[in-house]
């Protein structure tokens, strides 16, 4: 069944009302599937470049690709790292100067003593891919996939993966959901010429962890209880996960067409109101640079695994 018909209502034209650049950009590209070239798209593209909540994150921007803070970890959720992987989740265009200056600076960080202020994760032979999963994923789509400096925190993941199943000592030592799923998503992210056989295993590996468990349900190992947000629906999440978030990453990762995402897929369209929308919440939203409408993105995001687990009408 074509993914539309799964809907109460349609939810497309509120996604593209002009007031939420951001989202009607993205809805444009990712959901109506226009190319780079149709001028409605590249005038929107534009607008949400300058408009919030992309044009707070750049206006913050130092002239030396970083942002405020002693490093790219501090002040949780406004330094480097966690601008880099806003500006990713809200669809900045990653030829921007800005954007590219912004991964330099990152991969430069990394390559100083103090590692950016990361080497609390880095002293340590695995776990945090929670972390270092994002980290590749928004240098790698702003074009350094490739590059020899994100080589070692490529490799990083693929060791937390072979060697320790994600686990982490965050979570008990135990294989992490939130690690397994950020892993997956940062190598899913990487340039062709850059997923290797060994990425490529390692990436089937995450999947097969994911889908051993019931996703919507969020059983995974640890050592306290399931996180409150695993089936709360909420954008964005920094290092945590939840149902929704475990489905765009299986979808990045190409594996969102196993049977086994069915139950999280039918549970997530249950979730949806009668007018085709999600209600989505943003628990960090009090130490954010700039406010977002969760609902529109928690909408965009449904409806996209909706369509590429689904397909458009014949």
């Amino acid at each position: 069944m074509p993914w539309r018909k799964l809907l109460k209502d349609d939810p497309v034209p509120w996604l593209l009302e002009r007031s939420d650049p951001a989202v009607r950009a993205m809805t444009l590209r990712v959901l109506l599937g226009r190319n780079q070239r149709d001028p409605e798209l590249r005038e929107a593209q534009q607008r949400a470049m300058n408009a919030p909540p992309i044009s707070t994150i750049l206006h913050r921007q130092r002239p030396t690709g970083g942002w405020a803070g002693p490093d790219l970890w501090r002040p949780k959720y406004e330094s480097a790292h966690w601008s880099n992987l806003l500006l990713v989740e809200y669809g900045v265009d990653p030829g921007d100067p800005r954007v590219r200056r912004a991964a330099r600076h990152v991969l430069e960080q990394l390559g100083q003593p103090d590692m950016g202020g990361m080497r609390w994760v880095f002293n340590k032979d695995h776990g945090a891919a929670c972390l270092t999963g994002s980290l590749v994923r928004y240098v790698a789509l702003a074009g350094y996939g490739n590059d020899a400096r994100l080589e070692p925190v490529v490799q990083r993941l693929v060791r937390d993966s072979k060697n320790f199943d994600a686990a982490c000592w965050i979570n008990g030592e135990l294989p992490c959901a939130w690690g397994y799923a950020r892993l997956i998503w940062g190598l899913a992210a990487l340039p062709e010429a850059a997923r290797t056989r060994e990425v490529q295993r390692i990436l089937r590996r995450g999947v097969e962890f994911l889908l051993s468990y019931r996703v919507e349900r969020g059983n995974y190992p640890t050592d306290t209880e399931p996180s409150y947000l695993w089936r709360q629906l909420s954008f964005p999440l920094f290092y945590q996960a939840d149902a929704l978030f475990v489905l765009r990453a299986l979808d990045a990762a190409g594996a969102i067409d196993d049977d086994r995402a069915q139950p999280a897929i039918g549970w997530l369209l249950a979730r949806q109101d009668s007018r085709g929308r999600w209600g989505g919440h943003a628990p960090y939203a009090a130490r954010m640079p700039s406010k977002v409408n969760p609902s529109k993105w928690v909408t965009l995001q449904a409806c996209t695994i909706l369509k590429h687990a689904f397909g458009e009408a014949a």
